[in-house]
């Protein structure tokens, strides 16, 4: 009884101390922090991707009052395309909805045996696709799976030629190869797409993806012909299926708990930072010349403190136009495509700013007629340098030079500038020049600029001047350069 009674002593003892003393510790330990929530995946995203594909190619023969469908060829064509993608992103919980936009150039080509006489040989290439899709997907911690679909475009190009000279009955009348005799054809073919991937975030911003996507761009009919007075159709049937490997930069929503399937990203920057927070500088162009008018728009990233720091960069573009030039006695129209995606290095001081990149650029032009004199044609895909200068020589002085080349298409722009704050205002004005072209043209200007007004926190650049092209003459030309850092 006695041992029973110094237990139950004790226990009572234990108790009292543990009700008075424990809320003091406890009240003394540090609490843990809960880790901060992920950020969303809702809002606005961009960036480049990579794609090897394969697919098939079969050709119909259409031709005559009677078309047989005849299976003329039946090729399988694989390469290389690449580009860019814009979308947006909403998060439901664990959810995403999505939709995306992509462009892409490069060739998924073939060149093979077709038709039955005349030793005659075709090419089918696919020079960009692009697509707009639907998405939808759930959040695995850093990790977004999901599924896609939706519409797509393909702009093939087919060519036949014939080795030897023959002679077939075909569709009601009567068809004959000719050696030596290029026909060419091309069209965008519309079609669908669907697929899917995971996308992994390795930063709040930026992510990578890797994606499976199948397009069928059904039977469409494409008229070939040769310069002169010769033509055929063919029905041409095609189907891709690529792998995607990619990046992205999410502009960003607020952050959202998403339950325990979430994760924490690393520490915020310690407040007493002073740094601008501004690692992009976006920005737009608007150009007009004589028979021709240019837009583009990109940006370049730093993965340094910020921009205005010395350290890694990122450069990326996307550009479209329209032209025209005389050949032939007639007025052939162009429409270009054209991508830029270069890294490099980027030194930072008081009064100077050097970029210099290197990476790859990729075009396509498509032009209204047939014309052999024009190698500017189709998609060409290769490597870009740029290096471009800012320097304040004094506060009420700069002068700017940019110079870039790449192999596609020969493609080469190169601009120099001097401005001086005359009216005291921040801006600068002065004199301008400037040289570019291709395989196709060259051109020079000469003109004055306006350079770095600003609109709240957008900086406009504007020029104008006179012209000189090497295949439509003298004329005039207006620039527009709007940016702004983020």
């Amino acid at each position: 009884m006695k041992r029973f009674t110094e237990l139950l002593l004790g226990a009572s003892v234990v108790a009292f101390c543990a009700s008075v003393v424990g809320p003091v510790r406890a009240a003394e330990l540090p609490l843990k922090a809960p880790p901060p929530p992920p950020p969303s995946w809702t809002g606005f995203f961009f960036g480049a991707n990579i794609n090897p594909g394969m697919g098939t190619t079969k050709f119909y023969d259409i031709y005559g009052p009677t078309p047989d469908y005849a299976l003329d060829a039946d090729a399988k064509t694989r390469g290389w395309l690449g580009g860019f993608q814009l979308g947006y992103n909403y998060q439901i919980g664990q959810f995403v909805v999505g939709a995306e936009g992509s462009f892409d150039w490069g060739g998924i080509k073939s060149d093979f045996s077709c038709f039955s006489f005349g030793n005659q040989t075709c090419s089918s290439t696919d020079e960009w696709i692009a697509s707009l899709t639907g998405r939808f997907g759930p959040v695995i911690g850093p990790a977004l799976l999901y599924v896609d679909g939706g519409p797509a475009w393909a702009r093939n190009a087919v060519s036949n030629i014939a080795g030897t000279q023959a002679c077939v009955p075909a569709g009601g009348a009567t068809v004959c190869s000719v050696p030596g005799d290029l026909f060419q054809g091309n069209a965008i073919l519309p079609g669908w797409t669907v697929g899917g991937g995971v996308q992994y975030r390795f930063s709040p911003n930026w992510s990578v993806f890797l994606e499976y996507d199948y397009f069928n761009f059904g039977e469409h009919p494409i008229t070939l012909v040769d310069g002169g007075t010769g033509v055929f159709p063919e029905d041409v049937k095609q189907q891709l299926q690529l792998i995607r490997l990619g990046f992205d930069y999410a502009l960003g929503g607020p952050p959202v708990s998403v339950g325990p399937l979430a994760y924490g990203p690393g520490p915020a920057l310690d407040s007493d930072d002073d740094d601008s927070g501004k690692v992009i500088r976006a920005f737009s162009v608007l150009d007009v010349g004589k028979d021709s008018v240019d837009g583009l728009i990109g940006g370049l990233f730093a993965f340094s403190k910020d921009i205005d720091t010395s350290g890694p960069r990122m450069w990326i573009t996307g550009g479209a136009g329209a032209y025209r030039y005389p050949a032939g006695g007639q007025w052939i129209r162009g429409v270009y495509s054209t991508g830029d995606l270069m890294g490099g290095y980027a030194f930072e001081g008081d009064n100077y700013e050097i970029n210099l990149l290197a990476g790859a650029s990729a075009e396509n032009d498509m032009l209204s007629a047939y014309d052999t004199s024009n190698p500017v044609n189709g998609t060409a895909v290769g490597p870009k340098v740029r290096g471009d200068i800012w320097i304040n020589p004094t506060p009420k002085s700069l002068f700017y030079g940019e110079a870039e080349y790449t192999t596609a298409f020969q493609t080469y722009y190169t601009s120099a500038k001097y401005g001086y704050d005359v009216f005291n205002k921040g801006f600068f004005v002065g004199p301008e020049v400037a040289a570019f072209g291709d395989q196709r043209f060259d051109q020079w200007r000469v003109g004055a600029h306006v350079t770095q007004l600003k609109f709240w926190q957008t900086e406009v650049d504007v020029s104008a001047g006179f012209a000189h092209d090497s295949v439509v003459g003298d004329g005039a030309y207006g620039h527009v350069e709007m940016s702004r850092e983020f």
